[in-house]
């Protein structure tokens, strides 16, 4: 197994969800929009917004009934879900932070209150998020499909402890259908890490994304440096933020990143 540090440095292009409550963007050179809609501090692109437009798909060598096949797939998830589904987890977030605030933002960063937010949800506020979630997931799935540097997902999860962090790592990743990789992190040199001793985690996940030529020269590990599609990392964490921050990115260029959500979202109560 392969020690957290050969993924220590990533592509500056890759956003990856932090443990620390806030969004954190990239700047894309290549992301121009000559009309745009800024909705609750996100910029939208005021096709998505109009609600006109149909998504396109990326040219690829695939053949093409196989891209026919993923842009019906992604034609079947309309404009209309696309935003609705983005304001549901928007709205969310909005939310939590209006909720630390009346809370004291008690812990490290209101992370406590935060928590608290989370377990105050209904059943029917939890089945809205895991729809909301499962819509851009599938379009993200059809974009990766078509060109596999599409479509990156990204979640990191901040647990109490490691089989706390690796049990919703599993249900997201098996509910979702995500790609499933190499679990780093868990030894030092080839020697495992006793789980008792890790104290409180962060999980992070990716379907893709690598470091740069140059930082895999450094690291000498040559090609076992790659962040493969499903690989995830696991560092110790000493905030007091405990959910799920997932990151997706799709075509339309619209900046989504979202959190903290309830680890346990996709799990049935008596796994929890």
């Amino acid at each position: 197994m392969i020690s957290a540090a050969i993924l220590s440095s990533l592509q500056t292009a890759v956003c990856f969800t932090s443990p620390h409550h806030g969004k954190i963007a990239t700047a894309n050179p290549n992301n121009h929009h000559h009309h745009q809609v800024v909705i609750n501090g996100v910029v939208f692109p005021s096709q998505v917004v109009k609600k006109t437009t149909q998504l396109q798909s990326s040219s690829t060598t695939q053949s093409s009934t196989e891209t026919t096949t993923n842009t019906s797939s992604i034609s079947s998830i309309s404009n209309d879900q696309i935003f609705d589904a983005t304001q549901t987890l928007l709205n969310y977030d909005q939310s939590q932070q209006s909720f630390i605030q009346t809370d004291g933002s008690q812990g490290m960063g209101g992370g406590l209150s935060a928590l608290h937010y989370i377990q105050s949800l209904d059943s029917n506020k939890r089945l809205e998020l895991q729809s909301s979630i499962q819509i851009l997931i599938h379009v993200a799935h059809s974009e990766r499909a078509i060109n596999s540097a599409k479509g990156r997902i990204m979640l990191g999860f901040c647990s109490s402890n490691a089989p706390e962090a690796l049990a919703g790592l599993k249900s997201w990743v098996t509910n979702l259908d995500l790609p499933r990789g190499m679990l780093h992190g868990m030894d030092v040199d080839g020697v495992p890490i006793p789980v008792e001793e890790l104290g409180s985690v962060y999980v992070k996940y990716s379907t893709g994304g690598a470091m740069t030529f140059s930082d895999m020269r450094k690291s000498g590990k040559g090609f076992d440096a790659l962040w493969r599609p499903g690989d995830a990392l696991l560092e110790t964490y000493d905030g007091d933020f405990r959910g799920v921050y997932l990151n997706v990115e799709l075509s339309d260029g619209v900046f989504r990143q979202f959190g903290v959500l309830p680890t346990d979202l996709f799990m049935e109560e008596e796994e929890w």
